[in-house]
């Protein structure tokens, strides 16, 4: 007891996995058409004539063996808990299968042999336990422990490690995490989740089994909170481009993709919080050299890299050219882009014309790349649906090219542009934005709105409140947070009554700030700015038609 509580996480939000899962997706995905064979094992002799059908389907699905109860320090003892309540599962749905063949089949469940019963687990899932050496012996030995000629790991293509060595002193750690992932050797394994376990340079190694026998069928691997150095992500960019050369890759490499390395496959890839720097920027270059356009799903994000290496994973996917089309989800927040690396990314978002998510939070985008950003978005006609530009520094005149890009956006339901210096002018245009009809005049689709923290006052208030129009202006939205301004008590009460319990917590407000003072000024000078340029077209225009005289 002492030691579960010690390896405790209050902070740490833990999802109560259910024990047994017997279906994660829709029907349709598992169920066979009628009167067709029960599919085996590719490795096993064919099956028998044996069919297993019933009205309306099929087969029940095969299960996910989880790790049971909250989080804990699991010993060999609690290991054993784990092994029979597993293999009452699994005994559960073969006869779940068996039944299916009776009620279609008139066969007798009892002559059905498990040799012709179908893998009965696709997903492990083992996270968010802290796993003793002998524990680990006995999960391993129970998913390597051979059935009717086959190995329960075998048919495995899902494996969540995530956060399993908490606790645990080096040594044992990494013998924990090279039992736990050589058990799964074997398999052919589509999904690899090894996020939240200590490892560097001595941990990939461990973990050597579960991607480099994995050419062939992973596509979607996560490595997040690992702590892997610019020496780790090397090793890691070696596994998974199929080489030790050290150098990034080039165009020639990214173009001959055959399959051959595991990076060719990938549709997912997400390496967040490593702190890498610019040596993992140049191992995660090199991987997204080798990748193709397979990949929907990029998360690159947590890495404190500097300009220089922030840059070089800028220009390694706009150096993939069109292999980003299919790209749905890209993370790359945190890292330092400055001018130079907004120009690469307007190349590549220019050509993302799948993306429904982006986040670009904390990359030192600046006005100018928050204008490439979005112009970029607004070319290529995304999908958007959610897009986090905060922490960018962007002024009043950034916000115009978002504003701009909102009004033309008919997809968008989630916009986060909080910690930024907007100030009311820029939240001004922002509201006027969300209020507006959208591209095509088809309405407004956002549902989310964060604007805290950009130096907002009484003008950005009253305009959020009218563009608002007692929900008219703003018919989707269920969400808008907008602490860490400067909004009067009167302000802060127009809001409230406004949006009502649509509007998040103002415990950060600064009702003494005086963000608002020179703002009228401010405002008269771009109107005269404005006249301005129009004065000067006019007289453009009447000297031409004078010289035509």
């Amino acid at each position: 007891e002492k030691a579960r509580q010690e390896t405790a996480r209050p902070t740490k939000t833990i999802f109560p996995y259910a024990s047994l899962v017997l279906l994660r997706s829709p029907p349709s995905m598992y169920w066979s058409p009628p009167k067709l064979a029960l599919p085996s094992d590719p490795d096993q002799p064919a099956a028998s004539s044996t069919t297993m059908t019933k009205p309306g389907g099929g087969v029940p699905p095969p299960i996910a063996l989880c790790s049971p109860g909250p989080r804990e320090v699991v010993t060999e003892s609690r290991a054993q808990e784990f092994v029979e309540t597993w293999k009452a599962e699994l005994d559960a749905h073969r006869t779940a299968v068996r039944a299916a063949v009776a009620s279609s089949t008139g066969v007798d469940p009892s002559d059905v042999p498990d040799s012709d019963l179908p893998h009965p687990c696709d997903r492990v899932v083992l996270s968010d336990k802290s796993y003793m050496a002998e524990a680990a012996v006995v999960i391993a030995s129970f998913f390597t422990r051979g059935e009717v000629g086959r190995t329960v790991a075998s048919g495995v293509t899902d494996l969540n490690l995530a956060d399993v060595i908490a606790s645990r002193m080096e040594d044992e750690g990494l013998q924990v995490l090279q039992t736990l992932c050589d058990a799964f050797r074997d398999s052919r394994l589509v999904e690899v989740d090894l996020s939240d376990n200590a490892m560097g340079s001595k941990g990939v190694s461990a973990c050597r089994s579960v991607l480099t026998g994995q050419t062939s069928s992973l596509e979607r691997l996560s490595l997040c909170n690992n702590g892997l150095a610019a020496e780790s992500m090397g090793e890691v960019a070696d596994i998974l481009t199929g080489s030790g050369d050290d150098q990034e890759g080039t165009e020639d490499d990214a173009a001959a993709t055959d399959g051959s390395v595991i990076c060719e496959r990938l549709s997912k890839i997400h390496f967040f919080n490593n702190m890498s720097g610019d040596g993992g920027c140049t191992a995660f270059a090199r991987i997204l050299h080798r990748c193709s356009d397979r990949l929907t799903d990029v998360r690159f994000s947590g890495t404190r890299a500097p300009r220089a290496g922030s840059v070089r994973v800028a220009s390694a996917m706009d150096e993939m050219g069109d292999k980003v089309k299919n790209i749905v989800r890209l993370d790359l927040a945190d890292n330092s882009f400055g001018p130079e690396g907004s120009a690469k990314l307007f190349g590549t978002l220019s050509r993302c014309s799948s993306l429904t998510y982006l986040n670009l939070r904390d990359c030192v985008l600046e006005d100018g790349g928050v204008k490439q950003v979005c112009h970029a978005l607004w070319s290529s006609d995304v999908p958007l649906v959610h897009l986090d530009l905060s922490g960018n520094e962007i002024t009043k005149k950034g916000a115009k090219a978002l504003a701009e890009y909102i009004e033309e956006n008919v997809t968008l339901k989630v916009l986060h542009a909080e910690e930024n210096e907007m100030t009311s002018l820029g939240i001004k245009l922002i509201a006027k934005a969300l209020a507006a009809e959208g591209g095509g005049g088809k309405g407004n689709t956002v549902s989310g709105v964060y604007l805290g923290c950009n130096e907002c006052g009484t003008i950005g208030a009253t305009a959020l409140v009218d563009a608002y129009r007692e929900g008219e202006g703003m018919p989707h939205l269920t969400k808008i947070d907008l602490d860490g301004n400067g909004f009067t008590e009167e302000d802060v009460e127009a809001l409230e009554g406004a949006f009502g319990d649509k509007l998040g917590e103002m415990e950060d407000n600064d009702e003494e700030a005086e963000w608002d003072e020179e703002l009228s000024d401010e405002e008269s000078e771009d109107e005269e700015e404005v006249k301005d340029e129009v004065d000067v077209a006019a007289l453009t225009e009447a000297m031409a038609k004078t010289s035509l005289c």
